[in-house]
């Protein structure tokens, strides 16, 4: 192997502690989260999660055969990758496919936490992983329905109380690396035992980190739950709604289309949409032929002849007169009724 070239397990612990830093900095951002620079920096974020995912993959980290002891502190990090990931899809805000998205932050929880149980992180009296699974992947069967509500409650609460334990031993534990960071420098023999609690203190760090997350994931599966119920009746909406103006399109005829281009019901004398010709401007009227009440707005005639009006779209929607001025007159005086 070429000297230049990180191993793999080398190159994936630089691209993990890279995202981490750039979790904190989208964390603690005071950026919208609408924003085409926060959106820029979580779409960053999920490229470099995902070669971190695909690298521990190929790496076959995890084994079911083995224990948190077996793994050193360096490796036990790298489970959170999967749960950094569904954080990080969540903050997409993509309303394209919204519901793919959401799909697959939930299914790098799931991973998360099936990971931490063969490994036996997970505190069962807090968080019911089996039954949650279960939950998630047939919400409809008999097995989710019969859950304990109390129990559910019971198990929120702890979840909550060792939260917040969690969060303050956590605090605690950075405090100690910090300062043992800082006052790092010579080293004498009396040092190489602090430096021994010190790594025990990393240790504990990493594992309740990991503790954390597991009840920060359980909480944002809920939250996924409602979000992708959202997301999928918002594309249903959609999808019905582009339905409906596609069939609207194909339907209506176009600006210069003749009666027999449009829908018989377009064409009939009780629609809104019959067409007359305006005198005045040579267009198509579009007053309608009867007002709310049934009367006859305009003079119309009644024919089942395209043809017919065909033949009448250039001619006005009055009867034209049959004979001039002087036909008439002569025809009155042959009636008597012109006395002269």
């Amino acid at each position: 192997m070429d000297s230049e070239t990180p191993a793999p397990e080398s190159s994936l612990r630089v691209n993990f502690a890279r995202a981490q830093r750039q979790l904190q900095t989208i964390n603690k951002s005071e950026l919208a989260s609408s924003s085409v620079e926060y959106q820029s920096q979580a779409q960053a974020l999920v490229k470099l999660l995902k070669t971190c995912t695909t690298q521990v993959d190929q790496l076959s980290l995890f084994s079911s055969n083995e224990t948190p002891d077996d793994y050193s502190t360096s490796e036990l990090k790298l489970l959170l990758v999967s749960a950094y990931l569904g954080e990080a899809l969540q903050k997409l805000s993509a309303s394209e496919n919204r519901v793919a998205i959401l799909e697959e932050a939930a299914a790098s929880y799931k991973k998360f936490l099936l990971t931490a149980q063969l490994l036996g992180i997970v505190d069962k009296h807090a968080v019911d992983v089996e039954q949650l699974l279960i939950a998630d992947s047939n919400a409809s069967s008999d097995r989710s329905k019969a859950s304990d509500p109390g129990r559910d409650r019971m198990q929120k609460i702890e979840r909550f109380k060792k939260l917040r334990a969690l969060q303050l031993s956590i605090t605690e534990l950075e405090a100690k690396l910090a300062g043992g960071d800082g006052a790092a420098g010579g080293k004498s023999n009396k040092e190489d035992d602090s430096d021994d609690d010190m790594e025990e203190v990393e240790r504990d760090h990493a594992v309740k980190l990991i503790e954390l997350k597991i009840y920060q994931v359980v909480d944002d599966l809920d939250i996924l739950k409602g979000e992708m119920k959202m997301a999928q009746q918002m594309e249903e909406m959609k999808r019905r709604s582009a339905g409906n103006s596609e069939a609207d399109g194909r339907s209506r005829p176009g600006p210069g289309a003749l009666p027999d281009e449009a829908s018989d019901g377009e064409w009939r004398l009780d629609s809104q949409a019959y067409h007359q010709i305006d005198p005045r401007t040579g267009r198509p009227s579009v007053r309608p032929v009867f007002n709310s009440k049934g009367q006859p707005t305009q003079p119309f005639v009644l024919t089942n002849s395209r043809q017919a009006i065909k033949d009448s779209v250039f001619r006005p929607g009055w009867a034209l007169p049959t004979m001039t001025i002087d036909e008439y007159l002569k025809q009155e005086e042959e009636r008597g009724g012109i006395i002269s």
